[in-house]
């Protein structure tokens, strides 16, 4: 026998419980893929930083270059002025890398999306829990939860960070 509730879930607040629980979802989603993202971006910034920084010193400590030495327009003068050519590019490539890595901040915003991301899944479990209860069996309020739920979405969206669509 049903239990007599005067909090009795009628189909209007089990839809709003199904629809918050899908937006939930999806943002979880949409932020754990742009901390990804932004991880990945940071991790191939570093590796290029390391790799053209490691080559860029191994090429200057194996250059010969005798800058006591008059250019005579010689073939070594000549492989040795590309063989500068290259590191100060390979460096130049390096620095550049580091800037970008720096500068756009992939890990610091990772880490808030990341962030933003487990509030959201906090969020979808406390309403998996309501939701798969029996509606005749629950024992909160409907209006008050879809309000503390609804107050829940509008603090975590004035705290987070805008993303695209595109991530969903």
């Amino acid at each position: 026998m049903p239990r007599i509730d005067p909090y009795k879930w009628k189909e209007y607040e089990n839809k709003t419980l199904v629809h918050y629980h899908m937006m939930a979802k999806i943002y979880k989603k949409r932020y754990q893929r742009a901390a990804d993202f932004q991880n990945t971006l940071y991790r191939f910034f570093g590796l290029i930083t390391v790799v053209s920084s490691t080559i860029a010193s191994t090429l200057a400590w194996g250059m010969n270059s005798n800058n006591d030495d008059i250019n005579d327009g010689s073939t070594e003068d000549t492989i040795s002025n590309n063989k500068e050519l290259i590191v100060s590019t390979i460096t130049t490539v390096s620095a550049v890398a580091a800037a970008i890595q720096n500068f756009y901040k992939f890990q610091e915003n990772a880490n808030n999306n990341i962030t933003t991301a487990k509030a959201y899944a906090k969020l979808q479990n406390k309403l998996e829990i309501v939701g798969n209860i029996h509606p005749e069996y629950r024992v909160s309020n409907p209006s008050a939860f879809l309000k503390k739920i609804n107050d829940k979405f509008d603090q975590i969206s004035d705290s987070r960070t805008e993303l695209s669509n595109f991530l969903t």
